[in-house]
């Protein structure tokens, strides 16, 4: 159904964030614009520009409307666990706009929403688990490029674990016996859960060493 032709002072963030996703999940990333933004509401592009301010200000009009949906993770679990909560969540948020990942070139999310559901409250967690502000912002940033670069290498392209089979039987399969064993022995299918397991050995390892410095017993991950 066609929208009624909207003017400047008419679009709101919102209607200008759900176009360009339903032009992104309907048409592919080549198709976004702010032209074919104003055309799916209705005006032209420069009213949609005089809103964003770029295609990169339509990119995080659209990143932030995603990011309102991110969980609220309790105050009371623990940081470990919540930050596991916290990360596995982005993960899933970027995969599923992973086509927005790709147009906003690592650019990182700094809306409202991104900041104050995600970024504040994991680097928060963190820092009172009792980890020196350095170490704390070390372990988020390294978390976070974990998190964008799993998105990036498996659902942000069209590779399939088969392909990596192919390659190296291309170029000699016997001049490469370690990548072959590993790419025979080891199932990369499931990314989502090569993720969230290399995620937790990241969290575990550094609240390991942390527990040198006394860190209270209460930030061990449950089970480890």
């Amino acid at each position: 159904m066609k929208r009624p032709r909207a003017g400047a002072n008419s679009l709101n963030p919102e209607d200008i964030a759900t176009s360009a996703l339903e032009i992104l999940r309907e048409e592919g990333p080549t198709a976004l614009s702010l032209r074919r933004v104003g055309e799916k509401l209705g005006t032209n592009h420069v009213a949609v520009y005089r809103r964003c301010g770029s295609f990169d200000g339509l990119l995080d009009i659209a990143a932030d409307h995603v990011a309102a949906d991110f969980p609220v993770i309790p105050d009371d679990v623990d940081w470990t666990a919540a930050t596991q909560m916290r990360f596995e969540a982005a993960f899933d948020m970027f995969a599923e706009h992973a086509d927005l990942i790709l147009l906003m070139r690592g650019r990182a999310w700094l809306g409202e929403n991104i900041t104050s559901r995600f970024y504040e409250p994991a680097m928060r967690g963190i820092v009172e688990s009792g980890m020196p502000i350095a170490e704390a912002s070390a372990l988020f940033s390294t978390l976070y490029r974990l998190t964008i670069g799993s998105v990036v290498t498996t659902r942000a392209n069209h590779w399939t674990p088969g392909e990596s089979g192919d390659a190296l039987r291309n170029l000699g399969i016997t001049r490469f016996p370690t990548l072959a064993r590993v790419n025979a022995e080891v199932d990369l299918a499931d990314d989502r859960g090569s993720f969230c397991a290399a995620l937790r050995r990241c969290i575990v390892d550094m609240s390991t060493r942390g527990a040198d410095k006394q860190i209270p017993a209460s930030a061990a991950m449950p089970g480890s």
